[in-house]
């Protein structure tokens, strides 16, 4: 009999040190996200490992581009761009390598909510090559947006571009690419490629296919010069498309965090009186209403990518229409440029919109910490120890 309940008592704790187990290490990672996300400038991403001709960087939060050479590092946010006879290599921290060919503008890690698990590049137009670490994928995500597309990275070699007139083409070298258009969904896979388009929304994988990079570059160029007032207004129309929606999404976790707020405010009524059930009640909407802003937060920064893409877009619109040359064979240009202010000032109001749905992600993550906070110090005074690993480390 005494052994009976002698196992029973050590499942029985073995059961509670494994729960716990899942509430410390939910509480690190936890911690760890929240780390990142607020010193994301300070974080060094990787560092430059070989570049030639002109190759230039900027931080998130700078406004002057600066030349960089080879042992740079790169952080968070930082937008890297390249002209017409640069190349970079970066090498990331966990030894996988991002390559950017000329005529290029990319962004590393920008508008990443603190509740996301994933690295992603924004690609305005260009081409870019990436090998990450099969570890490390599997792990966390990897996305590449551009305006034409999202790249959902599976594996661990393959190149894309995005072109000025929207031609999208992706190449796997080996694993797979989950190809997302938000019209049609493709997962390519080793050896596979495909090209798509802004008009065409059909995402058809060929075999063996090896594209011809700067012929469709150049026709690319030759499209937008010949109609830019059909290219900007498609962008243009995006803008606007993607900025209500995103207006809505910060508004309903605005709506949101005030019924957080009321709850709140009820359930501390109901701690004063010694209403417990009321109390739970309260509790409990709180927490389905911070998995619901969460969740919102996280639609915030994916649409927030979507966006920032077609203003990178129009804005390198905008600069070839002031182009000295340029200018001179850019059909539409006028188009370009009356729209061009407005555009800046739309690109405004999105950064502080983005800032305000960023700052109430963190603040009900927050939240999130506190109650794990509170289960670590509930676990510490009822096993009476002053560290919840002296428990874990009993039997050892």
């Amino acid at each position: 009999m005494w052994n009976v309940r002698a196992g029973k008592a050590q499942a029985g704790g073995e059961v509670m040190r494994d729960k716990f187990f899942v509430v410390f290490v939910f509480f690190a990672i936890v911690s760890l996200v929240l780390t990142q996300a607020c010193f994301a400038r300070e974080n060094q991403l990787g560092h430059i490992t070989f570049c030639s001709g002109d190759v230039q960087v900027k931080g998130a939060k700078e406004s002057a581009w600066k030349k960089t050479e080879p042992s740079v590092p790169v952080y968070f946010g930082d937008h890297i761009r390249t002209g017409h006879d640069g190349k970079v290599t970066i090498t990331f921290i966990d030894q996988g390598l991002f390559k950017i060919y000329p005529n290029t503008h990319t962004a590393l890690n920008a508008i990443v909510s603190p509740v996301e698990k994933k690295n992603s590049v924004l690609l305005f137009f260009g081409r870019i090559w990436n090998k990450g670490t099969r570890k490390v994928l599997q792990m966390k995500g990897f996305e590449v947006q551009t305006p034409t597309a999202v790249l959902g990275v599976r594996g661990t070699e393959f190149g894309t571009a995005s072109y000025e007139d929207g031609t999208m083409i992706v190449l796997v070298d080996s694993g797979k690419v989950t190809v997302d258009n938000e019209t049609n969904r493709s997962t390519l896979s080793s050896n596979e490629a495909a090209q798509l388009s802004f008009d065409t929304k059909e995402i058809k994988a060929e075999y063996d296919f090896r594209p011809e990079w700067e012929r469709v570059e150049r026709d690319a160029r030759e499209n937008l010069f010949a109609d830019g007032k059909r290219y900007g207004g498609f962008v243009q129309g995006e803008i606007y498309r993607r900025r209500d929606h995103l207006k809505t999404l910060v508004d309903k976790a605005g709506g949101l965090s005030e019924q957080k707020e009321r709850c709140l405010s009820v359930a501390e009524e109901a701690k004063k009186r010694g209403d417990e059930i009321g109390y739970e009640s309260s509790v409990s909407k709180i927490r389905k209403i911070n998995k619901e802003i969460v969740e919102v937060n996280r639609k915030i920064a994916f649409y927030g990518r979507r966006l920032e893409c077609h203003f990178g877009l129009f804005s390198h619109y905008g600069y070839l229409a002031k182009h000295p040359e340029f200018s001179k064979r850019f059909h539409g240009r006028e188009f370009i440029l009356k729209e061009l202010d407005n555009m800046e000032m739309i690109h405004a109001e999105f950064n502080a919109m983005i800032e305000e749905g960023m700052k109430m992600s963190m603040e009900d993550m927050e939240d999130l910490m506190e109650e794990m906070r509170e289960k670590v110090r509930e676990f510490k005074k009822e096993k009476g120890i002053e560290d919840p690993f002296d428990e874990l480390n009993k039997d050892l």
